[in-house]
């Protein structure tokens, strides 16, 4: 509405140069006109501006999870070791729209530069592992070398995603008592495999799907690396093909109903649909 001061504003001068009162009624309806538009078009931005601004803030959060009963379902856990890395945003685009959690066995050294990549994969409901910090081989190695390889990667990791992991993978393999005791302190699980798709080594897309579907079975622990382009672009065939046969993708924490003891080693119980500790060797 035009106000009746605004109204004399523009009839005083309009009135002193002839103007007659049905051209100041035209002059004034259109000033009306105007402002409606202008006061519509900030509302029109305003309201594009909050539901862009609302987009952003749904878009960052958390992924929604839902837990995975592994006594009843068909599990299997991937894993991927070596990262982060920028290509370990392809597989996370993969695992998220199909609905896939993994667990990144992650080396120390790889956290500070790729930090946002970390965060991510927590944010989206992984489970992150301690995988030393160098890729040192602990087993034989000096108590000291073992400690620090060790607590550096774990306080590398908390430092990004806020918690200490719970899962620790030994490279190579390779573990021995000093490296039991010390896991056990440090309140890590070591996690083996069941599927070696040796894929730092073969760099080919169909044969690492062929070993993993091949090698498939409820309960197993999958290794695999986000490092390596030829492996990611394996995971949509692995994921289509085990889903069709009923698996859910679930961490290693999932598969092990959080039941995971530090210090012990854990690869599934060989056909079983539900993991556990295996069994001592001399």
């Amino acid at each position: 509405m035009v106000s009746e001061t605004m109204l004399e504003k523009i009839s005083a001068p309009a009135r002193r140069w002839g103007v007659g009162a049905a051209a100041i009624g035209g002059l004034a309806g259109g000033l009306v006109i105007a402002l409606s538009a202008c006061s519509s078009e900030h509302r029109s931005v305003t309201s594009a501006a909050k539901t862009a601004a609302g987009k952003i803030h749904r878009s960052a959060k958390a992924s929604p999870t839902s837990k995975v009963n592994c006594h009843v379902r068909k599990c299997i856990a991937l894993t991927f070791d070596d990262g982060p890395v920028p290509g370990t945003a392809q597989l996370l685009d993969i695992l998220k729209a199909n609905g896939a959690r993994a667990t990144f066995f992650v080396l120390g050294s790889q956290v500070e530069g790729n930090s946002d990549m970390l965060k991510r994969e927590a944010v989206e409901g992984h489970e992150i592992g301690n995988h030393t910090f160098t890729h040192a081989k602990l087993a034989g190695a000096p108590t000291a070398k073992v400690e620090t390889e060790i607590t550096h990667t774990q306080d590398a990791i908390k430092k990004v995603i806020g918690k200490l992991p719970l899962v620790f993978r030994p490279t190579y393999g390779a573990t021995d008592k000093q490296l039991d005791a010390i896991t056990k302190q440090q309140a890590l699980a070591q996690i083996l495999w069941s599927v070696d798709t040796v894929d730092w080594r073969d760099r080919n897309t169909a044969l690492i799907k062929e070993r993993v579907l091949k090698g498939a079975q409820p309960g197993y622990i999958i290794l695999m690396h986000d490092i390596r382009p030829t492996t990611v672009a394996a995971v949509p065939d692995i994921l289509k093909t085990l889903a069709s046969q009923g698996y859910a993708f679930v961490t290693i924490s999932e598969l092990y109903d959080g039941q995971l003891t530090p210090g012990g080693k854990y690869p599934p119980f060989l056909g079983s649909p539900t993991a556990g500790p295996a069994p001592t060797t001399p």
